[in-house]
């Protein structure tokens, strides 16, 4: 087992720990954070590719793989989005360090999120090993990881955002 086979263990743990937590609680409503967030881990995901990975030993397999798995999360990202459940906050409340963005709703996506996000997971690990034994080595790097977790987080949050504007509109 090698340092990056652990620290993948390690990452996955501590997000699926993260997101799981935030799956089940409700939570107020901040629109520019949850737009923020998969692009950072994006941003960090490219990085570490840059750094981890050569162009010239990346293969069709990988590519393949990749985009099997950024599929698979855009398409369950967007399902999370759309299970939301939103309820309207007591008082509105300030959210975020300069207090500017002002949240009117909390949500959730409960247990049948917190399922999605644990089969993505492991479809992904199951596919990252299933690639590794194929030759692909571009499928088990952390960037790859961080990619498919700001594309589930990106199209749940489209969705989210989307169903958020007709809920406001609906109680308008």
């Amino acid at each position: 087992m090698t340092i990056q086979t652990i620290a993948n263990a390690v990452l996955i743990l501590l997000v699926i720990g993260w997101i799981g937590v935030r799956q089940m609680s409700w939570r107020p409503v901040a629109l520019a954070k949850m737009w923020r967030s998969p692009l950072i881990f994006a941003v960090i995901g490219v990085i570490l590719l840059a750094q981890q990975v050569k162009p010239a030993a990346i293969t069709p397999l990988d590519l393949a793989v990749v985009a099997g798995e950024l599929v698979l999360s855009l398409g369950v990202g967007a399902w999370m989005g759309a299970i939301a459940h939103f309820r309207r906050l007591p008082q509105p409340i300030a959210t975020g360090k300069d207090g500017r963005d002002i949240a009117v709703y909390e949500s959730r996506t409960g247990a049948l999120g917190l399922v999605l996000w644990v089969g993505v997971v492991a479809v992904r690990v199951g596919l990252d090993v299933l690639a590794a034994q194929a030759g692909s080595h571009l499928a088990s790097a952390t960037g790859i990881i961080l990619l498919v977790l700001a594309a589930n987080r990106l199209s749940r949050t489209a969705v989210f955002a989307a169903r958020l504007d007709r809920h406001a509109a609906l109680a308008a």
